[in-house]
């Protein structure tokens, strides 16, 4: 006998929505890492075109190219088209690191070169195996215009004018004689929220070098493990454009070069601000920062346990400099040599405001060494617990001048002489209104003079002593 099964409208409605929210949800899953979306009408890759040239160039300007998981091998150009080229998910870590545009060391993996603009755009990619573009750029030294043919840009190259929007890439194991990572030339791009790591050059900037750049934006960026051979081992600037770069918010750690372990900047005044810049390394000078005849504004970072195998631990200003220093930690520091903070040489005449030098070390100069007629200013800064082997600990000045206003030095310890200040050979100081405190050293816990300093006080002399050891000035 059958048995007849007789079904409630209602619970076959329940079946159906079960059924498609299932299906909802399974979709969803097949998107792959991330699960982003894709815009209507976007163009994809490897749907609608196998390579990312091949949609790049089947794209026209407004366009969105969204490209799924997997290694391309290829060079792509945006062929001056303000295009969007993004991955499934640019946010999403694991679909960076899974969608992947390899160069296979055959150029710059990706050109900008055609007056792109801002909306150009391209997100969401590990870039990298980039051997750079051989091209000959212009360069200003010294007011002298040179061409200088190179390979540039490992990772990225973007020149003539173009302005594109670079933001959520890594950058990594990319190679060049400038520009390991990226190269920047006469152009004002917006760099951000990228991780740049791991990248080589042979000249300068192994992470990044902006050339001739104006209004540049670099924010937020993790920029670390890259090596230049000569200089700007992180970042190198050369050169200035119509409006002042940006540098602000990154964080530019464990990279190395001859000069400028973090930072090198040439000829230009760009504005960096707020950025941690630690554990650097120079084989020569400025661990952090090497600034060579160039003025920037450096306010609000934290320039921490950088070295130097010679000179600057954090900072070597050089030659004709005039930067301005506002609001730094400075702190943790070393060089071999001088200047285990900052060293300041051959005409330079930097100002620094509101500084935090302290816990820096160095066999002369533990915290700051001003030489070869260089002329700095320091204000209401704090100069404590620095060491130095020799002499010198908090501040070393030899042929040159320095004017102090109203700050506190104390703490710092020398081995021989000059536990605060250590001037000679025609040094001139200026001491108005500072705290010497609990300095320690041979000779002049707080001040220590050759025969042929000066130093130049208010009359009474309003500096305030306290504590030093075994005396406060010390004139020989």
């Amino acid at each position: 006998m059958n048995t007849g099964i007789t079904r409630h409208p209602l619970g076959i409605a329940l079946i159906a929505v079960v059924f498609i929210t299932m299906i909802f949800v399974l979709s969803a899953c097949d998107e792959g890492p991330g699960n982003g979306t894709v815009e209507e009408g976007a163009i994809t890759v490897p749907d609608d075109y196998s390579s990312i040239q091949d949609a790049i160039d089947a794209a026209e300007d407004g366009d969105v190219i969204v490209v799924s998981t997997g290694t391309y091998n290829e060079n792509i150009n945006f062929e001056g088209k303000n295009i969007t080229l993004r991955s499934t998910n640019p946010e999403d870590p694991d679909v960076r690191e899974q969608t992947v545009i390899d160069g296979g060391r055959t150029g710059s993996v990706v050109t900008f070169e055609n007056e792109e603009s801002e909306e150009a755009v391209i997100s969401g990619f590990t870039i990298t195996g980039g051997g750079g573009t051989r091209t000959t750029l212009e360069f200003v030294v010294e007011g002298e215009t040179r061409e200088e043919q190179a390979y540039y840009g490992g990772g990225m190259i973007i020149i003539n004018g173009s302005s594109p929007t670079v933001e959520n890439n890594t950058f990594v194991k990319n190679v060049a004689e400038r520009g390991g990572g990226i190269m920047v030339h006469e152009s004002s791009p917006m760099i951000s929220n990228n991780n740049i790591k791991d990248n080589t050059s042979t000249g300068g900037g192994g992470g990044l070098f902006l050339a001739h750049s104006s209004a540049v934006s670099v924010n937020n960026n993790e920029i670390s493990g890259n090596v230049a051979e000569r200089s700007g081992g992180g970042i190198a600037v050369s050169g200035q454009g119509d409006e002042s770069s940006i540098l602000e918010g990154n964080t530019i750690s464990n990279n190395r070069a001859q000069n400028g372990g973090g930072f090198s900047i040439f000829e230009a005044k760009p504005d960096i601000l707020n950025n941690t810049i630690l554990d650097n390394i120079s084989h020569q000078s400025g661990g952090g920062m090497y600034i060579f005849r160039a003025s920037p504004y450096v306010s609000g970072n934290d320039l921490n346990d950088n070295t130097a195998d010679s000179r600057g631990g954090a900072l070597a200003v050089f030659y004709e400099s005039s930067p301005q220093f506002e609001n730094n930690m400075i702190i943790g520091n070393n060089a071999v040599d001088a200047g285990g903070g900052i060293m300041v040489f051959m005409n330079s005449d930097p100002i620094f405001d509101n500084n935090v030098i302290s816990d820096n070390r160095s066999r002369n100069g533990g915290g700051i060494v001003v030489i070869d007629g260089s002329a700095p200013e320091f204000t209401a800064n704090e100069i404590s617990s620095n060491n130095s082997e020799r002499n010198g600990a908090g501040v070393y000045v030899q042929a040159a001048s320095a004017i102090f206003d109203n700050n506190n030095i104390s703490d710092n310890d020398a081995r021989r002489d000059g536990g605060g200040v250590y001037a000679a050979v025609e040094a001139v100081i200026t001491l108005t209104n500072n705290i010497f405190e609990n300095n320690r050293a041979s000779n002049g816990g707080a001040v220590f003079l050759l025969e042929e300093a000066v130093l130049e006080l208010s009359d009474p002399d309003d500096n305030t002593y306290d504590g030093n050891a075994p005396d406060d000035i010390r004139e020989e």
